[in-house]
């Protein structure tokens, strides 16, 4: 089968990597440009912290809200492995991109690929392009819970999601 590679011409992009589906949950890794060792996520959960945590170390896009916590912090578990964690903590100078494309574009997921793109974090909300690396389709999406639908449906045979005729070439 035929691997997309998609362009990483944008910093932001992530390359997921879904290696489990268990549960009605992905488990896997991420590849950011910024790190050789991909964050591994166990459950989807994980994966939405993982690349909020990456965003907000990266600062970009800028989030349109500012998170509020009305209980304590949740301790985070040693084996959860999310390399840019919870805190606010930015870039800092010097910590450029390590990773190139052709080495970003050889990761695969056991059971699928995806390139994530967030443009924009605004309603509370991500919006963005998903490309399904093995079918080379790409859709956008208008909030966290359609990416995950889009992600899930490749599991579930339900891959009319991906032919609503916004795809990109």
């Amino acid at each position: 089968m035929e691997q997309a590679h998609v362009s990483l011409a944008a910093s932001s992009i992530v390359r997921i990597c879904c290696d489990r589906f268990e549960e009605q949950d992905w488990s896997g890794r991420f590849y950011t440009m910024y790190r050789e060792e991909p964050a591994s996520f166990l459950n989807t959960r994980e994966l939405l912290e993982g690349l909020d945590g990456f965003y907000n170390w990266l600062g970009y896009p800028q989030t349109s809200m500012a998170e509020r916590n009305f209980l304590e912090p949740l301790e985070e578990k040693a084996s959860s492995s999310l390399a840019f964690g919870r805190k606010k903590k930015t870039r800092q100078k010097g910590e450029e991109i390590v990773v190139g494309r052709d080495e970003m574009n050889k990761h695969q997921g056991g059971k699928a690929t995806f390139v994530v793109r967030i443009q924009y974090r605004q309603n509370a909300s991500w919006q963005g392009q998903i490309t399904w690396a093995e079918k080379n389709k790409t859709v956008s999406f208008r909030s966290a819970l359609e990416l995950l639908k889009l992600i899930d449906s490749t599991e579930s045979s339900a891959e009319e999601n991906w032919d609503r005729g916004d795809e990109q070439e």
